[in-house]
């Protein structure tokens, strides 16, 4: 079996990278990558979360089988890291944040987590922390038996903390004409660090995200374009050190024997359709698509794939690609990554909170229905949340007419029932063996820094 190399950038949108388009050059070294690799087109997020979505790529289960939609559960168990385990194969991880530990420990194994040692929580600093540690890990683990190391990235995640040369990079930071409330969360530039010592940062900044989207708190055209200039900054910041970590491998003489991948967890909503951010209660493809670029070190060669797929069957479609033994057969059969095989067209799930959707083809259906595996008051709550927001009908868009999702065609039943009928299939499904585990008890020290490290992130 040859190793593994999985990227993940979070908050990265497939659409503000050259390889899928965008004309500003926020990606050169990810480009490069995308020029001998497979680039998948339409592949979408398991979930518009980071908890779900990444719990179910290191599964393959869809949230709806592992139950996992905060960051207080884990799945008890993985699938893919028992083929791993099957192969001989090492699994490792550098990430940015403590709370990956405890969300990965039992379907992944011990990763480092740069904030224990490297790099202050959220710093400037955090994706170069995670590329030395990456390179570090590769130069003493990277011979013997196979590796499968995973990276993640902070990627073009607000609040934007830039080093001096990243920040101007499509604009000017400090411009004038944006309002200080927005520069003070999104931009905070007093220090090195996020956390106890700067004073509440991440509140502040969901609470005016909140604003923006319930339409209090208005973004002039001048505040947009500066929020993403500071999005494409990180975009850079990112790629330049993703980039490191790539030609480490190749100086290391390991570029040869490993397969590479690079993802992100979601994408960002940025105003198309009023609002800023993800997790929430949308299903846009600016939050659902995501970047997928895949290379095969034994087969360099541009090829684009624009068959939907998603992020429950890559790892998977990754240990196909190196060599792994004894793969289950719903594994192997239809794998787009390989161009001698015919693959049919199936459909692909992403399941939120509070809204689930389905693609099959080029028609995409969202449907407002809290997952039946939250308890009965936390569903009713959001029942009443997407009421409030008048969230509670359906969407449906041919996304090969209508990219932008402009036009909704719900009330067209003969597009509409079939989709909604694969959805309510797929929902009803019971939780998998593998399903959370539940929180258990931890170390209380441990759960207090955990809980720390959450709430300085804005997500307690």
């Amino acid at each position: 079996m040859r190793n593994i190399l999985l990227i993940v950038v979070d908050t990265l949108r497939a659409d503000h990278l050259g390889c899928y388009g965008y004309a500003r050059p926020t990606s050169p070294r990810l480009d490069a990558l995308a020029a001998e690799s497979t680039v998948l087109e339409a592949c979408w997020s398991a979930s518009n979360f980071t908890a779900p979505a990444f719990t179910s790529l290191f599964t393959g289960l869809c949230p709806s089988r592992h139950g996992v939609f905060d960051f207080g559960g884990e799945a008890a168990s993985s699938p893919i890291k028992r083929v791993l385990d099957a192969n001989g194969a090492r699994t490792a991880g550098v990430v940015t944040f403590r709370f990956f530990k405890r969300l990965l420990g039992r379907i992944w194994g011990g990763v480092e987590a740069v904030t224990d040692g490297r790099s202050f929580d959220y710093s400037k600093d955090l994706p170069r922390a995670v590329s030395d540690g990456a390179i570090e890990w590769l130069e003493r683990h990277g011979r013997g038996s196979p590796f499968c190391l995973f990276l993640h990235y902070g990627g073009p995640h607000a609040p934007f903390r830039l080093p001096p040369e990243y920040e101007d990079s499509f604009g000017p930071a400090g411009r004038d004409g944006v309002g200080e409330d927005l520069k003070a969360v999104f931009h905070p530039r007093e220090s090195e660090r996020i956390g106890d010592n700067e004073g509440p940062v991440i509140g502040p900044m969901f609470r005016l995200m909140e604003s923006i989207n319930a339409g209090r708190r208005r973004l002039t055209d001048e505040e947009l374009a500066w929020y993403v200039d500071l999005y494409d900054a990180a975009v850079r910041y990112n790629d330049e050190e993703v980039g490191r970590v790539l030609a480490a491998l190749r100086d290391l003489d390991l570029d040869d024997d490993t397969v590479v991948c690079v993802l992100s967890d979601h994408g960002e909503e940025l105003m198309r359709h009023g609002h800023l951010g993800h997790g929430g209660m949308h299903m846009y493809e600016e939050t659902l698509r995501t970047v997928a670029l895949v290379r095969d070190p034994a087969r360099r060669e541009p090829r684009r794939v624009a068959a939907p797929c998603g992020h429950t069957g890559i790892l998977p479609r990754l240990l196909r690609l190196a060599g792994a033994r004894d793969l289950p057969d719903a594994w192997i059969e239809g794998d787009i990554l390989d161009p001698d095989v015919a693959s049919s067209p199936e459909p692909v799930f992403s399941v939120g909170e509070l809204k689930s959707a389905v693609r099959l083809g080029g028609l995409k259906l969202v449907r407002a229905r809290p997952v039946p595996q939250l308890g009965r008051i936390k569903r009713l709550r959001l029942w009443v949340k997407m009421a409030l927001y008048r969230e509670l009908g359906d969407e449906l868009y041919d996304l090969g007419a209508d990219p932008g999702e402009t036009r909704n065609l719900a009330r067209d039943r003969r597009l509409r029932r079939p989709l909604a009928e694969l959805l309510a299939r797929h929902l009803a499904r019971g939780a998998s063996a593998a399903a959370a585990a539940g929180r258990d008890a931890m170390d209380p020290e441990e759960r207090a820094r955990l809980e720390r490290e959450l709430k300085d992130l804005g997500y307690m």
